[in-house]
């Protein structure tokens, strides 16, 4: 139910076309990439998914993460806007419920832009490096992880855009530590797992062992966010 009303309320804000054109610019960067110099591609020995995932996910993960940074803010401004959001404070209806309708409109739409940019992959594939069905299935697991990587930044976006009723403040915080991760990508450690640096995370360019922290470790981040939302809103709701 509340899924289903989220949806209609940011269906009247042209937020869906919105997304889905930052959806196909995302999807379109490893196709422009390739075939404007496929001889760099092509000529290289690597397995075609690490080839086009290294070569493109970096771009593509800020341009989806900017998306999420953007969507999440725009959806709790049109509930700050003319106090609606003290308005449904009076209502019998938890605000934790708004959190995570919300939540799942981004999540949705997450998995949809990854949808677009495997596909967009599977043709480069298919076009450049005549691959075959192991390409199919590396990149269908490169897209469900990196799913599950943007988990935390999801939550993590969309708890702030909750606490800030200046949609610019939200927007801020997400914007620095979006670029902030351009600095700290070559690092290693624990500023690895950031919820902005998870993204990043190239699923053909781990080991096994690898992929596998990082999934716990993006678990426990997306809980984690999530229980402090929780907490925030019951206290705010105390208070205010």
């Amino acid at each position: 139910m509340t899924l289903a009303l989220e949806w209609k309320k940011m269906r009247r804000t042209g937020f869906f076309p919105a997304f889905l054109a930052g959806g196909l610019l995302t999807a379109a960067v490893p196709v422009v990439n390739t075939a404007l110099r496929p001889e760099n591609f092509v000529d290289q020995q690597a397995l075609p998914a690490v080839i086009l995932t290294g070569a493109n996910w970096q771009v593509m993960s800020m341009l989806l993460s900017f998306l999420l940074i953007i969507g999440a803010c725009i959806m709790y401004h049109t509930e700050f806007a003319d106090n609606a959001m003290q308005r449904m404070d009076t209502l019998p209806k938890r605000p934790e419920d708004l959190f995570f309708g919300k939540c799942s409109v981004l999540l949705v739409l997450t998995a949809g832009v990854l949808v677009l940019g495997g596909t967009a992959f599977l043709f480069c594939g298919w076009k450049w490096f005549s691959a075959d069905r192991i390409f199919t299935a590396e990149i269908g697991k490169s897209m469900g992880f990196s799913f599950v990587m943007f988990l935390p930044l999801l939550i993590f976006m969309t708890a702030v855009s909750s606490l800030c009723k200046n949609m610019w403040i939200s927007l801020g915080i997400g914007t620095i530590c979006l670029f902030m991760t351009s600095i700290l990508q070559n690092g290693g450690g624990i500023l690895s797992y950031l919820p902005f640096m998870m993204p990043m995370k190239i699923y053909p360019a781990l080991q096994e062992a690898q992929a596998v922290r990082c999934l716990i470790i993006s678990c426990g981040e997306t809980v984690g966010f999530g229980v402090l939302e929780i907490i925030c809103l019951k206290i705010r709701r105390n208070f205010t």
